[in-house]
């Protein structure tokens, strides 16, 4: 039986052509405030309740090499990419250029009050907290909030880490907050992208490794400036990774890192100081003394502070008269057994079999020392 074909004319091939070309036309010509839902559960507002539209503003801010020279001698770039900005996590959803400036109502505008670059950036970052104020809680309660407050304008900001017209989401990115925080503090990204955790990181993408906010948070962020407890403290840093059995053993990595520390003395006069005086600072060594803060690197490699022919050189810090055999009573974080440490763990079995064995004796003396007395009586 023959198959039947369907034809389809010339003409309808042409007209269906054109008419997938006009919608993507029509779709890639959709002004920037059209209504959509935002991804924080906020819609941007409807085209008439905008008192500028975003082609209002670009008809002026996209043209290239748009500047306002301020009164410092700065030099203000206010040329905005369109493509950036619709394809910025605002632009995506809907967001116009007003939702954020909020002071603009129309042309021409009011005579801009900042004196310098930076004060321009601190002063726009303030619009963020219009839509985002449960961030802005967390945020003025960090260090970076309290510096600005106290006069300086060098602390990060939103648009410092996240962008301005170009906005991203970090989505997850462990290594985009790291760059991110390198913007201001690049010499610690120095140290931080070659030390274990960082090289794990950056090279590799690893997701379990801390990056910056793991340690100092993110918005509300806090470091040992400010703190007085962070050094104190830290240990628990460490240990919310390194006494975590499953992601420890995806590495073969002990887990009694942190229990073997707080049984040891340094471990056990820092668990007192954390009762009697949480909110002095102690001078009894704990993880980052010995490891390092930024610059951690493995046990076994040679630059390691931790490293058998480097450990004299890390304990003389606080042991200033400490001599080579000293380091020979650190038994490491590990337990000691039949293969590390092995005199020790003779002894530690020596001392198991030993003590209760004695008392068992001294116990059954004494039981029959009694029972004779009785017999006596």
């Amino acid at each position: 039986m023959p198959t039947t074909q369907t034809r389809y004319h010339p003409r309808s091939i042409i007209l269906l052509s054109l008419s997938i070309a006009l919608g993507l036309m029509l779709a890639l010509m959709l002004p920037s405030h059209t209504v959509l839902a935002a991804s924080d559960g906020q819609v941007a507002p409807p085209p008439d309740q905008i008192p500028m539209s975003d082609d209002a503003c670009l008809e002026c801010h996209s043209q290239p090499d748009m500047a306002l020279p301020l009164p410092n001698g700065d030099i203000l770039n206010l040329t905005v990419n369109e493509t950036h900005h619709k394809l910025s996590i605002h632009g995506r959803n809907g967001y116009s250029c007003v939702q954020c400036h909020t002071d603009i109502d129309g042309f021409p505008h009011e005579r801009f009050a900042a004196q310098s670059q930076r004060e321009a950036t601190v002063y726009f970052s303030q619009a963020c907290a219009n839509c985002h104020d449960d961030v802005d809680h967390l945020y003025q309660t960090g260090d970076h909030a309290k510096l600005i407050a106290e006069g300086d304008l060098n602390a990060a900001t939103c648009v410092d880490c996240h962008g301005s017209h170009k906005l991203e989401e970090f989505g997850g990115s462990r290594t985009k907050i790291a760059q991110s925080c390198q913007k201001c503090h690049d010499p610690i990204y120095q140290q931080y992208q070659d030390s274990i955790h960082g090289e794990a990181l950056i090279n590799e993408f690893n997701p379990d490794v801390p990056t910056c906010i793991d340690c100092h948070e993110n918005h509300a962020n806090a470091g040992p400036n400010e703190h007085l407890d962070f050094h104190l403290f830290s240990p628990e840093l460490c240990a919310k990774c390194h006494a975590d059995e499953e992601m420890m053993g995806r590495y073969g990595i002990n887990t009694d890192v942190f229990e073997s520390y707080v049984a040891d003395f340094h471990g056990t006069t820092i668990t007192l100081f954390e009762q009697v005086a949480p909110d002095q600072e102690t001078n009894k060594p704990v993880c980052i003394d010995c490891h390092g803060v930024h610059n951690i690197l493995a046990p076994t490699d040679e630059n390691s502070t931790v490293i058998k022919q480097n450990l004299l050189a890390t304990c003389q810090r606080c042991h200033e008269d400490a001599t080579p055999n000293f380091t020979d009573s650190w038994l490491s974080h590990y337990p000691p057994d039949a293969e590390n440490h092995t005199i020790v763990f003779l002894v530690n079995l020596f001392y198991t079999f030993l003590i209760p064995g004695t008392l068992s004796i001294m116990g059954v003396f004494v039981a029959t020392d009694i029972w004779r007395k009785i017999r006596r009586r």
